[in-house]
C-alpha cells in the first residue's frame, strides 16, 4: 500500500514541475552588445573631423529601450558628439539601431595619443516605466582611441565605378563639341586631408578590346572628398568618337600613383537621344579653342586701339 502511494506521488512530479514553471512570473534577460567596440583613428590631423558608426546590438527586441551614452575620457569629453544624441530610443522591433560617433579635433590639440570610453547604458523607455516592461538594465563599453599627428595623408580606395551611357558629339560651324562621358566613383578617404582622384584616363577600345580608338583624360577637376568619409564623385571625359559600343580601359590616379584600374562597356548613342549636356566650350580642341579667341582678341584689341586712337586726337585738338 504505501509503496503504491509513493508510486503515485512520484508519477505526480513532472506535472507539478509544469506548473510551477507556468505559473510563476519570469524575467527576460536579453543580450545588449555594440559592434564594432571601439572608435579607433590614428591618423588625425588638428581641425579634423571623424565619424565612426557603432550598431547597438539586442537579442530581444520586442519592447522599445532608452540608450544612455556617458562619455569617459576627459581629455576628449568636449571632441566627442553622439549624433543622436546623448538620450535615443531603441525602437520596439529593431534588433540593430546605428548610432554616430563624431571627434571634432580642436585647431589647437597636442600631438599625442588619447584613450578613454564611450559607456552605452540601456534601460526601460519613459513611457514603459510603469508597465514594467524592462526587468533589468544592460550596458556596453566602446574603447576609445585617437591618435593626433603632425603629418599630412593623402590617400584614397575607389569602391566602385559606373558608366553611364552618353550621346555623341556634334559639330557647330568648324568646331567639334565632344560628347560627355562621366565616370561615377565612390571614393573612400583614407587620409587625413581633403583628396579627389588627380586624373582618370580612358583608353576606348572596339567592343572587342582589341583596336584602340581614342586615348583621352578627364577636363576640369573632380570633387574633394572630406577625410574619413565615401561619397560618389564624378569625372567628366570628353569623347570624339561616333555612335556606338565600346570597351574602356580607366585609370584611376592619385597624383603619380595609380590608385585603380579596370574595364568597362560604353555605349554612344545618336546625338540628342540623351538629355544630359555635352561639353560646350570647355570640351574643345586647343585648335578650336585658338580658332575662336584668336580673332575675339584681335577685335578687342582693334577697338581698344580705335578708342586710344580717338583721345589721341582730341587732345591734340585741345
Amino acid at each position: 500500500m504505501v509503496r503504491f502511494a509513493i508510486k503515485n506521488h512520484l508519477a505526480s512530479l513532472p506535472l507539478a514541475i509544469l506548473l510551477i514553471v507556468l505559473v510563476l512570473p519570469q524575467e527576460v534577460y536579453a543580450g545588449f552588445g555594440v559592434t564594432p567596440p571601439f572608435v579607433r583613428n590614428t591618423s588625425l590631423t588638428r581641425n579634423s573631423t571623424y565619424e565612426q558608426q557603432i550598431l547597438l546590438v539586442r537579442s530581444d527586441p520586442r519592447v522599445p529601450l532608452k540608450a544612455t551614452v556617458v562619455v569617459d575620457a576627459p581629455e576628449v569629453a568636449d571632441w566627442i558628439e553622439i549624433v543622436e544624441g546623448n538620450e535615443f530610443l531603441l525602437p520596439r522591433g529593431e534588433q540593430k539601431v546605428p548610432m554616430t560617433v563624431r571627434v571634432t579635433v580642436p585647431k589647437d590639440a597636442e600631438f599625442k595619443r588619447y584613450q578613454g570610453a564611450i559607456r552605452v547604458k540601456t534601460g526601460a523607455a519613459d513611457d514603459q516605466v510603469d508597465a514594467g516592461a524592462v526587468n533589468i538594465s544592460l550596458g556596453a563599453q566602446i574603447d576609445l582611441e585617437l591618435n593626433v599627428i603632425d603629418k599630412v595623408i593623402k590617400e584614397f580606395r575607389v569602391r566602385r565605378v559606373a558608366l553611364d551611357d552618353l550621346n555623341e558629339g556634334y559639330k557647330l560651324g568648324w568646331l567639334y563639341f565632344p560628347g560627355k562621358a562621366n565616370l561615377k566613383m565612390m571614393i573612400e578617404n583614407t587620409g587625413n586631408v581633403p583628396v579627389a582622384p588627380s586624373e582618370v584616363i580612358f583608353k576606348i577600345y572596339d567592343s572587342t578590346g582589341s583596336v584602340l580608338y581614342e586615348e583621352t583624360k578627364n577636363k576640369g577637376k573632380i570633387k574633394k572628398i572630406e577625410p574619413y568619409l565615401t561619397e560618389e564623385v564624378v569625372a567628366s571625359i570628353p569623347v570624339r568618337l561616333p555612335a556606338g559600343n565600346y570597351r574602356v580601359r580607366y585609370t584611376i590616379k592619385n597624383d603619380k600613383d595609380i590608385v585603380h584600374e579596370g574595364e568597362l562597356n560604353m555605349n554612344v548613342v545618336p546625338y540628342g537621344t540623351l538629355q544630359t549636356a555635352g561639353f560646350g566650350f570647355f570640351g574643345l580642341s586647343i585648335a578650336h579653342k585658338v580658332s575662336v579667341l584668336l580673332p575675339l582678341f584681335a577685335l578687342i584689341l582693334l577697338i581698344l586701339t580705335f578708342i586710344y586712337s580717338r583721345r589721341e586726337r582730341r587732345g591734340y585738338n585741345s
